[in-house]
């Protein structure tokens, strides 16, 4: 836990940028602090057709799902250096933006191999 997905205008990124930005958002969550790195999972989903603003101007979305529990200022960190970590990329998106989402603790389970 967390679970990071980022949704992404397809044309903004090749494979490669889209792996070094899914590595610069899983250290931006890591060094929040608020969660372990072996924890979080990271995953990226691109998007080949969309509207921005009634045009078609590229951008980035991402929600970070987080087990509920966390204070609002906590949630805004995570934001923040979220945002803060992509902001050193070089990636044309006209906007990116940050979801964290609350999943239900009493609803979650995991099931591991190991």
């Amino acid at each position: 836990m967390p679970h990071i997905i980022v949704e992404y205008a397809e044309q903004l990124a090749n494979d490669e940028q889209i792996a070094g930005l899914l590595q610069s958002v899983h250290q931006s969550v890591t060094e929040s602090g608020l969660f372990e790195a072996s924890h979080i999972k990271t995953r990226a989903y691109p998007f080949r057709l969309y509207t921005h603003a009634g045009g078609n101007d590229p951008y980035i979305h991402i929600q970070a799902r987080i087990k509920s529990g966390r204070n609002a200022d906590n949630k805004k960190h995570l934001a923040e250096a979220i945002l803060a970590g992509l902001s050193t990329l070089n990636i044309p998106a006209s906007v990116m933006t940050v979801e964290i989402i609350d999943m239900d603790r009493d609803s979650y389970a995991k099931y591991t191999s190991s």
